[in-house]
């Protein structure tokens, strides 16, 4: 199976949610605010790459689609697929009803990927849309517009997404960037895929606090054992309409280690930390 011209997969931004939690012990109501924002940013990246996870993996093994009889392994059994081929839509249904999935976190809902231009095409886009999508009861809204510039790269824009605790809080978020693969692109598994990862996005915190997230420095993602979960460079840097300022380094030491250290310069004070 050749793998799909046109991935879906990218950016997991701050990785996985940061182990900084500690900060938000200090006396310092700044320190939290920043510290809520990048998990804010951190937690509606995450969601909206599991999105993006799914859709390719269903895509590649969608023979209609894709002209593929690939298996989508990293969508539970408790998940199904159907593809309308006259609409080019591909529906992927969790149940209404909680679905433990494969990363450990509870799914339900649909997502909703409709594709336009020739598959794989320079030009060709497609736009991904949850339905009534809860992850671990957070409800997930917002638009995701792929559209490949060839030269394996992704324009990604993300508008209208928000997340809703079961609390009722919500932060929103958008985006607007250039992923590029940099490996892996001549076999069919991820495992060897690499990206760097352009741009920048903006939200609104739990608070009401608006705040923009900058990448200074590509960061860059490898799917190999190991590494996929976070950032093995790059540099992120958080701002809010308060002034402070978060930046996060992915490889303080160098050399591209796959480990979960990080160094968050917070208002100028630097930390080494662990990311979850």
């Amino acid at each position: 199976m050749k793998k799909l011209s046109f991935n879906f997969i990218s950016l997991v931004l701050l990785g996985s949610m940061l182990a900084i939690t500690a900060c938000q012990k200090q006396d310092d109501t700044q320190a939290a605010i920043e510290v809520e924002s990048a998990e804010d940013n951190a937690l509606a990246e995450n969601e909206l790459t599991s999105v993006d996870s799914f859709v390719e993996d269903a895509s590649a093994a969608e023979p209609l689609l894709a002209g593929s009889m690939a298996t989508a392994e990293s969508l539970p059994t408790c998940a199904t697929t159907s593809y309308n081929k006259d609409t080019r839509t591909l529906t992927i249904d969790f149940g209404d009803k909680n679905c433990v999935c494969r990363d450990g976190l509870m799914r339900r809902g649909k997502i909703v990927a409709v594709f336009s231009g020739a598959f794989g095409a320079v030009g060709s886009s497609v736009t991904i849309t949850p339905h009534n999508y809860f992850v671990s009861d957070n409800k997930i809204q917002g638009t995701k517009v792929k559209t490949n510039l060839g030269n394996r790269k992704v324009s990604v824009v993300v508008t209208g997404a928000s997340i809703t605790t079961p609390q009722g809080v919500t932060a929103t978020w958008q985006a607007n960037r250039v992923v590029e693969k940099i490996a892996g692109h001549d076999t069919p598994r991820i495992s060897d895929d690499v990206w760097l990862i352009t741009g920048e996005s903006s939200g609104v915190n739990r608070r009401g606090i608006a705040y923009t997230a900058k990448i200074e420095q590509p960061l860059k993602k490898a799917l190999s054992f190991g590494c996929a979960r976070n950032f093995i460079s790059g540099i992120l840097t958080i701002t809010n309409e308060r002034g402070g300022t978060l930046s996060v380094n992915y490889d303080p030491v160098g050399g591209e280690p796959c480990d979960k250290v990080a160094e968050v310069t917070l208002n100028g004070r630097k930390r080494i930390i662990q990311l979850r």
